[in-house]
């Protein structure tokens, strides 16, 4: 008897709204040593531009923006605390990372059933809360001890709830990913988490890269 695995099919996918421009600027360019693509297409005569970091029980997990025209770079500067991101056609200024921008024709069949899909219908990642904002930390910094970017963190209100958290595998082979979080009295005032192992209790916020 065979014992040959097919290929597996792919569901249509999962987009998560951000909150505005700079978040997919920062989600793609922030930490990454080489930029994110981008992909720009349209739909009911809306430009969107997403981006695609995950998959989850068979579901690409797409995270996008409406944006009012089409360029061929997302630029993104961190100088001083002070976020500045661009779009542009040719990337003019050294200061910036860019992330290319990748036009779609026409957004597939699959893909336009995912801004179909009702919430209650799809699958739940599992979620696990952490006791404070450094046990956190450390589940989104792990992976620098490999060379890599940290994790990102994704913020949002749930009911009367302020969550923050990040999506990572136990094991690299699973492709289904955990969803470790913890929750905030209030939503904090700026955009990067800061940690050192050798100072704990001084987890906080801040938007200077340098203080990461």
């Amino acid at each position: 008897m065979s014992t040959k695995v097919g290929p597996r099919r792919i569901k249509p996918p999962c987009f998560v709204e951000l909150l505005d421009l700079k978040d997919l600027a920062r989600l793609t360019c922030a930490f990454e040593k080489m930029p994110i693509p981008i992909f720009s297409f349209r739909y009911n005569n809306e430009i969107y531009l997403s981006t695609q970091l995950d998959i989850f029980m068979g579901r690409p997990i797409f995270y996008y923006v409406k944006a009012k025209e089409e360029k061929q770079f997302l630029g993104y500067k961190n100088s001083g605390g002070i976020e500045e991101t661009i779009s542009v056609d040719s990337p003019p200024f050294p200061a910036y990372i860019y992330a290319p921008v990748i036009h779609l024709e026409k957004l597939p069949k699959l893909f336009q059933k995912g801004f179909e899909l009702i919430k209650g219908k799809m699958e739940k990642s599992l979620s696990i809360q952490v006791r404070d904002l450094a046990s956190l930390a450390k589940v989104s910094s792990y992976k620098v001890l490999f060379e890599e970017p940290p994790l990102p963190l994704f913020l949002f209100k749930s009911d009367d709830s302020n969550v923050i958290g990040a999506f990572t595998r136990i094991d690299e082979i699973d492709e289904n990913s955990i969803f470790f979080y913890t929750t905030l009295q209030e939503m904090p005032a700026y955009n990067f988490l800061k940690y050192s192992a050798s100072k704990v209790g001084e987890v906080g916020f801040t938007n200077k890269v340098d203080e990461h």
